[in-house]
């Protein structure tokens, strides 16, 4: 077995996984039907884990911003908006539709330190793809131990009405955004989706990126899981793929970068987005 410590300010978390899946979770904000009917109530789920399984829920005071924005609108749902079930497996944040139009969800995470093995490092690195980090740190690094600080930040789009609006290409101000070129409630099966990178509000070149949908079951040789699509951005930040099926789909990507502080040795920003397609 091995062990990996969580710290958030003076606290500290032991979990224990099981040897070779030191990987970290990814985070999506994802909804059972994302067409919805303008003033109803509606329900999205925070999913911790995969795409398909959510490992664990969130706590409040892991949620540094939650917002909605629609027709050039924000409005922050408190904490009582969001529940957990029985099994605190995923948490659930409710809301309610106004007007029709393209909204958008985001939740931002505050940042969290992990501290791992050389050896776990390696194996959470393979695992999850984040191939440039590998690369530099399996050619350049001598470290026995490594600290990384991470953060998440997911966004999701949804479509309430007939009536379409930019809100999906609106900045949230997270430190990492995946941001669509074209309303994704255009585009339908076959159609090619753009998209760019930002980390700090500056275009992310030859930035890897993953992209897929729900229902995609696919793995490499050694385990790891396999994506519709994989593709790096140009010198501008930005990549497309093409919608392959009809379903819901999320586009993804780590960006992680070794960092000179005395707290911690590498910094990685976690990025999500989903919508559907008809």
């Amino acid at each position: 077995m091995k062990t990996i410590k969580y710290c958030a300010g003076i606290a500290v978390l032991t979990c224990v996984f099981a040897a070779g899946s030191a990987s970290a979770h990814e985070m999506f904000l994802k909804g059972k039907n994302m067409f919805l009917a303008p003033n109803s109530d509606q329900f999205i789920w925070l999913v911790n884990g995969t795409f398909d399984k959510s490992e664990n829920s969130v706590a409040r005071d892991r949620m540094a911003d939650v917002r909605i924005v629609a027709n050039g609108n924000v409005t922050k749902p408190a904490a009582s908006n969001w529940t957990d079930d029985a099994k605190k497996t995923y948490s659930t944040l409710s809301y309610k539709t106004g007007a029709p139009g393209t909204y958008v969800i985001g939740v931002s995470t505050r940042p969290n330190v992990i501290s791992l093995s050389r050896e776990d490092f390696i194996a959470y690195l393979k695992h999850d793809g984040v191939l440039d980090t590998l690369a530099s740190f399996e050619k350049d690094s001598r470290l026995a131990n490594v600290r990384e600080r991470y953060s998440k930040h997911v966004r999701s789009i949804v479509q309430v009405g007939d009536a379409r609006s930019d809100d999906f290409a609106k900045s949230l101000g997270y430190p990492v955004e995946i941001l669509l070129d074209s309303n994704p409630y255009s585009r339908r099966f076959g159609d090619k989706v753009s998209f760019r990178v930002l980390y700090k509000g500056k275009p992310v070149a030859n930035q890897l990126v993953r992209a897929s949908y729900e229902g995609f079951h696919g793995h490499d040789p050694s385990g790891a899981h396999v994506n519709a699509h994989e593709m790096r951005t140009d010198a501008n930040g930005r990549a497309q793929f093409i919608l392959t099926n009809k379903a819901v789909w999320y586009i993804s990507l780590i960006h992680m970068q070794k960092v000179k502080a005395a707290d911690v040795d590498y910094e990685s920003n976690w990025a999500t987005l989903t919508f559907q397609v008809r």
